[in-house]
């Protein structure tokens, strides 16, 4: 079989493609176009530049575990004698001449192994073939697993993902292998040909297990493995699970559950291609795609909207035009809008179909733009719950016909049953009622809850040990009560108090409500529980758990609940670590706050001024002011009273857990 990919030159590209945009393969400047551009950069940037192709530079020559003088010519051996200064972007005619050649081997090497792969995935069934595209293209630097399976039977698989496990079987496998299996390693290549009616294939796979960036390791000639072979028809295997209830029990609600399941599907699809999707999961493609994206563009805006480029917004809506030319699927989603009561959130989304018809991207673009800020809007005002909730069940409805679960679900269940054994006791001591990872209380009139809280982004280490962080969420709502006095029931927002959370707290309820996080992200702190993936709860030699953690975070809460201050181990960790604030509840939310009341105490001051020159005697007792001397005196005490007020509440806020 003839390979086609050169890992070491691909390598060299992409090392010098990560110092400048213009040094990549897709710049569309010349050499001598590029140099002058380069000349005519203020000297702070050609200083930088400068830098950094003299490191690429050394990393190629000077580093004893790489071996690439074939790929390097003289004029390059010269630079790494006499690097190139600020002052000296001329002298890299000769470097940008023999980077272009890398880049036009690299892309001429790449088309071709990609016209040899098309032609054999066309012999294969539109599952399989789609899959082993996408392994191709995107799955470069995935963690795979190849194992044997009965006598000439070979299975690449990829890591599990909460919607599945996928792996590609190739049967009647010619070649024998010596060495051990299952062999573990990161995918760099997938080359195939179809062939006198088989298939041969190659794999190039990285087995370190280091610390070393993948630049490094493709110029580096240890610890690859190189496997080919020839077999029969290959055909791909799937175990799909039921990510939508693995999310749900996850504790996911409303923005949460929805930007993650969008996360999975679209991962599934990235990974498997459609054709491996089920009818219910493609329906709900461009559904996921449109919220993915505006959950982006809001997250973006709210983070450094200020520095948004238009390079930036194109690469934004060039993400949903393909969801944009699709109004089979766009009526689709207005339907379910307009049966959640939220057509207008649909004309944006409309717009920018328009004017992505008439090739108007820039109008494209701020109709995405503006659809992501009115979901972000409505949102906040607790105006889509009813189309979550739609959403919602729609997207479980299309993960119900996979009953598995899969075993990354497993770890976390078993993670689960080992904190609530810990936790739940406790909280049943404290009073609170209901099931993981949601708990209440009421006391009176008053609403309290915490939840237990998982977060998204979890450890695996190299030994096989899934490590799982907890923390806890808790908040205050004042209810209200609803019925006759025996068969009274009470309602947070106009919702069941049996049916409401501390999460509900933080997305839904404003007026009257408090909520905090403690541990987890903003407070430096969580719950950990190790979980070994292969043979269950790891033994206490293993686990470094930290679970009883979540005790002390319910205690902080309950106390917190009473109007006790935070304590004093809490305060001091909180101290150090960085801790978000609602706008409101920052100094210049605060002052703003007050900022009114000052004004009326000044605007009443100066009327008290007005009546007494005109109802009372000057007397000892009321001394004679001058008008500038009471307007001034009236404007200090109102903007007195605003700074003192302003700072109180700082200071009190900042000794009590509530933040949001």
């Amino acid at each position: 079989m003839k390979e086609y990919l050169d890992r070491k030159r691909m390598g060299i590209s992409q090392i010098f493609s990560e110092i400048h945009p213009i040094f990549a393969p897709n710049s569309d400047l010349n050499e001598e176009e590029t140099v002058r551009l380069l000349c005519e950069q203020p000297r702070r940037t050609r200083h930088k530049i400068a830098v950094r192709i003299n490191e690429g530079i050394r990393r190629l020559t000077e580093d004893n575990t790489v071996n690439v003088d074939e790929y390097l010519n003289g004029d390059i051996k010269e630079l790494s004698d006499y690097p190139v200064g600020a002052d000296g972007m001329d002298r890299l005619l000769p470097f940008m001449k023999w980077l272009t050649e890398n880049h036009r081997l690299n892309s001429l090497a790449i088309d071709r192994s990609q016209y040899a792969l098309n032609d054999a995935a066309n012999h294969m069934d539109h599952a399989t073939g789609e899959f082993l595209r996408s392994c191709s293209v995107n799955m470069m630097w995935h963690n795979v697993t190849f194992s044997q399976e009965g006598d000439n039977g070979f299975l690449m698989s990829f890591q599990e993902r909460f919607w599945g496990k996928a792996g590609i079987f190739f049967p009647d496998v010619e070649t024998r292998f010596i060495g051990a299996f299952p062999l573990v390693g990161m995918l760099f290549s997938v080359e195939a040909e179809h062939s006198n009616g088989g298939f041969e294939f190659t794999f190039i796979v990285n087995v370190e297990f280091g610390t070393d960036d993948m630049q490094r390791r493709a110029l580096q000639d240890r610890n690859w493995v190189r496997l080919s072979f020839r077999c029969g028809k290959p055909e791909i295997r799937l175990d799909a699970f039921d990510y939508g209830r693995c999310l749900k029990d996850f504790g996911k609600r409303g923005h949460g559950f929805i930007d993650e399941w969008c996360t999975e599907i679209l991962s599934k699809e990235t990974t498997l291609g459609s054709a491996s999707m089920s009818a219910k999961e493609s329906e709900l493609l461009p559904l996921a795609k449109i919220l993915r994206i505006s959950y982006q563009l809001a997250d973006l805006e709210n983070g450094n909207s200020e520095e948004r480029s238009e390079a930036e917004d194109g690469d934004l809506s060039h993400k949903v035009l393909e969801t944009l030319g699709n109004r089979y699927r766009f009526h689709e989603f207005e339907l379910l809008l307009k049966d959640a009561g939220q057509e207008e959130l649909y004309l944006p989304l409309k717009e920018a179909m328009e004017a992505w018809e008439a090739d108007d991207f820039g109008d494209t673009s701020m109709n995405v733009w503006k659809f992501a800020r009115l979901l972000r809007q409505k949102e906040r005002a607790d105006e889509v719950r009813v189309l979550y909730r739609n959403i919602v069940e729609r997207m479980c409805e299309c993960t119900a016909e996979f009953e598995g679960k899969s075993r990354l679900y497993g770890t976390y269940a078993e993670a689960e049953e080992k904190m609530r054994a810990i936790i739940e006791p406790h909280l049943q001591e404290l009073g609170f009622t209901g099931s993981y990872p949601h708990y209440r209380r009421r006391r009176g009139r008053r609403g309290e809850y915490i939840s237990v809280l998982t977060s998204n982004v979890n450890k695996r280490t190299v030994n096989g040990v899934m490590t799982y962080f907890f923390s806890i969420s808790s908040a205050a709502v004042r209810l209200e009560k609803r019925g006759k006095r025996k068969e009274a029931s009470w309602f947070a927002g106009g919702i069941p108090f049996e049916e409401t959370t501390a999460e509900d707290c933080r997305s839904v309820f404003r007026k009257g409500c408090r909520y905090a996080e403690l541990g987890g992200v903003f407070d430096g702190e969580s719950a950990e529980i190790n979980i070994d993936i292969f043979e269950g709860v790891a033994d206490e030699a293993l686990a470094t758990d930290t679970a009883h953690i979540l005790n002390r975070f319910a205690d902080v809460a309950a106390d917190a609940f009473k109007g006790k201050k935070m304590p004093r181990w809490y305060r001091k960790k909180r101290r150090h670590s960085p801790v978000k604030y609602k706008p409101e509840t920052t100094l210049n939310g605060t002052i703003t706050r007050y900022m009114p009341i000052g004004v009326y105490l000044s605007v009443l001051l100066m009327a008290a001024y007005i009546l007494c020159g005109r109802f009372f005697t000057v007397t000892d007792y009321v001394p004679q002011l001058t008008g500038a001397v009471a307007v001034i005196a009236a404007l200090l005490a109102g903007l007195v009273f605003t700074l003192v007020c302003s700072v109180g509440r700082i200071v009190r806020l900042r000794r009590q857990i509530w933040r949001y």
